[in-house]
């Protein structure tokens, strides 16, 4: 078995050169979900075991934190100690988060080296795709929980070979860990599981599967703890949640299966390599048929599903591409792992299947980071249907053609990058700019509506957010609504009281780059708002409506 100390230096330094870039954003303001975590962290120091026990207005009105968070604490332990000890800074907050993206690429290169043979070219495509680097520059915990569970994948697989039980029961622990990161690395427990009953035999198995215990210590003191302090069982409650699993949103069948084929391309760019071995299997015509088929149903289904005021400017099109490619890439991962028969091979297509049957049929929506899990084991198989193992010549065609799947994917990270923490920065330096020029002319508070890095910078400049069912507002009062966050409207009672007195516009994105805009399709961390991970359109990156109460 490959030991991690044995590794030439070149290799590591080539599949770690994408994590750079995030220095380029390393002050990166909050966005998205970011204000969540970093309300459960301020609660932390407070109480530390009762971290959500506190009441928030997200949707527009004021409920308890338990209800809108559904994530498990684990990473807002993690920020609550670095506030403490390097203050409450964006960059220091993005620092402590490297250690998790590191440890991710250094155990997704174990993995590949593992299953793929060559290693250096095929991580760095897959460290390089938006879906990861971008969801490693977040306070979220995608990146950190992905860590955690590879880990201990890697620890298990090293168990399994070696038969030592501790190495075993080490990765069933940081799965276990995972999970009180974010609820949804179960999976990850799962994948150890399906490992054991695809790869090993016999006696050899049960051994392994008794070995699994320790992945339920970390999940089992969370319960334990909520059950205490509250009565409930916050992990039930997190993964019952509205829009997925029994409640399902309208459409969802649809929706979740267009936008699964997009963001995979999309948000992974390497699967554009699919085309390669395609051209090159006996049955083309087949593939092709099939591709035809995706294309058509996509083009027909999309503008039912989503919103057509964020359809224009070829949306349609270019979801109908992202999806051919993305059921390219599955169909020809699946063909790899069952052509070849071996053990391994069908636990990395199980281990696919596993997350893309928690997307389809459960989660409330698809996302960037929600694919990112699912990323690993696809690019190990696109690599093996390039014939990883082969003569050297092949080998260095396959490097090259890896490598320049990196550097592509690379630059659409980097301007992602760049494009979304765009907003997030907007909202850090224009907000304090109203408050301030109310402040001058000593007339009014100033209220808000909007959620997400927009909320966490107007409640740290000490605005209070409408409540939807009794806002109290004052005439002279201001409102700030943001363009295109999430919760913006104005309570419907107040609309006849305000009159517009000014707004604030960003400039564009680089390159006209959107991340999250309804308007455009743009559904990065959601594909609620449109069935593209990102997109192109000359529009600002947000902007504030300033309302003043008239009456």
């Amino acid at each position: 078995m490959t030991g991690i100390g044995r590794w030439p230096a070149a290799g590591l330094v080539v599949a770690l050169l994408p994590v750079v870039s995030l220095l380029l954003v390393l002050d990166r303001a909050a966005m998205i979900d970011d204000a969540l975590f970093l309300k459960a962290a301020s609660q932390i120091f407070r109480d530390p075991a009762r971290p959500f026990d506190f009441l928030v207005n997200w949707y527009g009105w004021e409920e308890p934190f338990w209800h809108v968070f559904k994530n498990p604490p684990g990473l807002s332990y993690w920020l609550a100690a670095s506030d403490a000890l390097f203050g409450e800074r964006e960059a220091a907050r993005h620092a402590s988060m490297l250690p998790f993206t590191i440890a991710a690429v250094v155990a997704a290169a174990w993995l590949t080296r593992r299953f793929a043979g060559e290693w250096p070219w095929i991580t760095a495509a897959w460290a390089a795709s938006p879906a990861f680097l971008v969801s490693s520059a977040t306070l979220m915990a995608d990146v950190p929980a992905l860590a955690c569970s590879l880990w201990g994948l890697v620890f298990w697989i090293r168990g399994a070979g070696e038969d030592t039980t501790w190495s075993r029961r080490l990765g069933a622990g940081l799965a276990g860990l995972a999970v009180v990161v974010k609820y949804t690395a179960l999976l990850g427990i799962a994948t150890l599981l399906l490992y054991s009953l695809l790869v090993a035999g016999g006696a050899r198995r049960r051994r392994q599967l008794a070995d699994l215990w320790p992945a339920m210590l970390a999940p089992s003191a969370w319960s334990l703890l909520t059950l205490a302090t509250h009565g409930r069982n916050h992990m039930i409650d997190a993964l019952t949640v509205g829009g997925g699993g029994l409640d399902p949103n309208p459409g969802w069948f649809a929706h979740r299966a267009i936008a699964l084929l997009t963001f995979i391309a999309g948000t992974s760019v390497f699967a554009v390599l699919a085309v390669v071995p395609a051209v090159q299997v006996r049955r083309r015509l087949t593939l092709a048929a099939v591709a035809a088929g995706v294309a058509t149903a996509v083009a027909l289904a999309t503008p039912h599903v989503w919103s057509p005021r964020g359809l224009g400017g070829g949306a349609v099109p270019v979801a109908v591409v992202l999806a051919t490619i993305g059921a390219l890439v599955l169909l020809l991962a699946f063909r790899e792992g069952l052509r070849s028969g071996e053990p391994e091979s069908r636990f990395l297509v199980a281990w696919v299947a596993l997350h893309l049957a928690y997307l389809w049929l459960w989660s409330w929506s698809v996302a960037a980071r929600f694919v990112l899990p699912l990323m690993l084991p696809l690019v190990i198989l696109l690599a093996r249907s390039l014939g990883a193992r082969a003569d050297a010549a092949a080998s260095r065609a396959r490097a090259g053609l890896f490598g320049a799947a990196a550097g592509v994917a690379l630059a659409v990270s980097v301007t992602l990058l760049l494009a979304d923490s765009a907003v997030g920065d907007f909202y850090r330096r224009a907000i304090p700019i109203v408050v301030k020029a109310q402040a001058a002319r000593e007339r009014g508070r100033v209220h808000f509506v909007g959620a997400w890095g927009f909320q966490h910078y107007a409640e740290r400049a000490g605005l209070t957010k409408l409540n939807r069912d009794a806002p109290v507002v004052a005439r002279g009062d201001l409102v700030l609504q943001p363009y295109y966050a999430a919760n913006r409207d104005v309570p419907a009672g107040l609309e006849d009281r305000l009159e517009e007195h000014g707004r604030l516009t960003g400039p564009r994105p680089p390159l006209d780059v959107h991340t999250m805009n309804i308007n455009v399709a743009a559904g990065f961390y959601s594909s609620a708002y449109g069935p593209l991970p990102f997109t192109r359109a000359r529009l600002p990156l947000e902007g504030i409506l300033v309302w003043r109460v008239r009456k």
